[in-house]
């Protein structure tokens, strides 16, 4: 191949590569809304306007509902939702509080009824999530279960092993690994690690990025959600002979917002071990704080 050629070939590449790489990492850490939409006959309704508005912070994803009645509210930061629905002829629906999860899809459904005077509907309803991930097997650790169970290690990805077929690596007990978990029975280093799509893993020793420098990365407060995928996961994840976790972080809103915190573990509030003669040195603190405001 001529020098010319090739440097442009390589080029292309790369220029490829590059714009790859948003794509990807938006389908990995978000979720959708679909649904149908009918009329008081069961007939589906073609064309019905469809808003998706994030309760957070008022981002709208707009979309219709194809010939079928069918329609798909794709790539969505996790959240709480309000979806809108409107076509000619009907009553204007609103359904509020859909949860959006990670790597799931929340199923909807909605009825119009024929418009008489003008009015609009509200359901109170609680949608469906279910799994886009076809026999995958994953698990979703939410933000209650962040904020609300001890974690001796103040490392979030522990309460990974609160899923099924998790286990601590005999590698990971030793200080140097810092906590490495078992899949499955395949070794630690064999998980994948995203966080809000993006990559987050060592190319050098197949870890976490900076598993061997710090006993983590940041701050379980920042964290607003994590899903597990154990077994049979997407291509779009792939690339781990283990698992992958799948990390999102929280995000703004249309209010000012924030929390401290502070957690203080010593030897001196424990009781002397059974059997020993001195109380063994064990200090630990951790602080900080995490603040939230509107989009500029």
């Amino acid at each position: 191949m001529p020098q010319g050629w090739r440097l442009q070939f390589v080029q292309l590449a790369a220029l490829a590569w590059i714009a790859a790489i948003p794509i990807w990492a938006q389908d990995a850490s978000t979720g959708a809304i679909r649904g149908t939409v009918e009329d008081p006959s069961g007939a589906r309704i073609t064309g019905a306007q469809v808003v998706a508005t994030n309760e957070a912070n008022g981002l709208d994803r707009r979309t219709l509902s194809d010939g079928q009645g069918n329609f798909a509210a794709q790539l969505l930061s996790p959240g709480e939702y309000t979806v809108r629905i409107a076509a000619t002829g009907m009553q204007t629906e609103l359904q509020k509080g859909i949860r959006v999860e990670v790597g799931t899809a929340t199923q909807i459904s909605f009825q119009l009824q024929v418009a008489g005077t003008r009015e609009s509907i509200t359901v109170p309803e609680e949608a469906r999530a279910v799994e886009t991930e076809g026999n995958g097997v994953s698990s979703l650790i939410d933000s209650r279960a962040i904020n609300e169970l001890p974690l001796g290690s103040r490392r979030f990805t522990d309460l990974a092993l609160l899923t099924p077929g998790v286990s601590q690596d005999p590698r990971g007990l030793t200080a140097g690994t810092n906590g490495d978990l078992s899949f499955g029975g395949v070794r630690g280093f064999q998980t994948s690690f995203l966080v809000d799509g993006a990559d987050n893993n060592n190319a050098f020793f197949s870890q976490a990025r900076g598993r061997y420098r710090a006993p983590y990365q940041f701050s379980n407060e920042v964290v607003s959600e994590f899903r597990v995928a154990s077994n049979s996961y997407g291509a779009e994840h792939g690339r781990a002979g283990g698992a992958v976790i799948n990390i999102v972080t929280k995000s703004g809103g249309n209010h000012l917002h924030g929390s401290a915190f502070y957690y203080l573990r010593d030897s001196a509030f424990n009781a002397k071990p059974f059997g020993l003669t001195s109380q063994p040195d064990d200090h630990q603190h951790q602080g900080g704080f995490s603040p939230g405001r509107p989009a500029p």
